[in-house]
């Protein structure tokens, strides 16, 4: 409802991809008219291939991937060496599970940019999937190579490795926790991995960091009190548990389990 444009379609652009929310009548007035204005933009140069591309984005996240491959197909047939367009056409084809159609929009992808980290990343996650294991390290190391800032690939090199080389895996864990430090997850599967590995303090640490910067974060409490346990530090595990029992926003069913916790150690004391 801005007076300004740009503001309007920007703002219909963030909204595509919630279908469901509750608007009044007047609002969703105005969010059907700012998209109409949206799409009205995007097309402006139907004569480009990019027009085609966004408004493949614009379905994309409106979960129509029907409409988004026809327009990323569009795309293609004005600009055949369109990489983007190919991967995230892959990314309409999975979530349709249309997953062989996937593969081959990734493989043109990649025949055009054998090095794109986008093209590398969605093939990795794929052959994840498909539990091509060996396949998909490959591609994420392909794309971590030729974007080091890609935490979302080495997070994924770091589950992947986990079961046979432990210490690379918590290096890309490690990778990806300070690559993208607001990601909170990540954090918490270095900590997970670095226990599975016997690193206890190091864990700890972490998990502790975790805590004070993202109090609600429910699975580092528990995880963070299960080290303790484990070193037979009863009172730091019994403190962990209490904090946890005392914020704000962290699920009941998570604080039922730590209450039982803290009560079994208290009946061992």
């Amino acid at each position: 409802g801005d007076d300004y444009r740009l503001v309007r379609v920007r703002a219909a652009a963030s909204l595509a991809g919630y279908k469901n929310l509750p608007l009044t009548n007047a609002d969703k007035t105005k969010v059907e008219a700012a998209t109409k204005e949206l799409l009205a933009s995007i097309l402006s140069r139907p004569d480009q291939w990019e027009s085609h591309y966004n408004l493949g984005n614009y379905y994309l996240d409106r979960g129509d991937f029907e409409q988004a491959v026809a327009s990323y197909e569009t795309a293609l047939k004005m600009e055949p060496r369109g990489v983007l367009a190919m991967v995230n056409e892959a990314m309409a084809y999975a979530r349709m599970g249309e997953s062989q159609k996937a593969n081959d929009a990734l493989q043109k992808a990649l025949n055009v940019a054998p090095d794109n980290a986008a093209a590398n990343f969605n093939m990795g996650l794929l052959k994840a999937e498909e539990n091509d294991l060996v396949t998909a390290e490959k591609h994420l190391r392909a794309a971590l190579k030729a974007d080091p800032q890609m935490a979302q690939a080495a997070y994924n090199l770091c589950v992947i490795l986990s079961n046979d080389r432990i210490d690379e895996a918590v290096e890309f864990c490690r990778k990806a926790a300070e690559v993208r430090p607001e990601q909170p997850r990540y954090a918490y599967t270095l900590a997970f991995y670095q226990q599975q590995k016997g690193d206890l303090p190091r864990a700890a640490k972490v998990l502790d960091a975790l805590i004070t910067k993202y109090p609600a974060y429910a699975d580092a409490y528990v995880l963070l009190g299960g080290i303790y346990e484990k070193q037979g530090k009863k009172a730091e595990a019994e403190r962990v548990y209490n904090r946890a029992l005392a914020t704000e926003g962290i699920p009941s069913q998570y604080k039922a389990g730590m209450k039982a916790r803290l009560d079994a150690l208290k009946l061992a004391a």
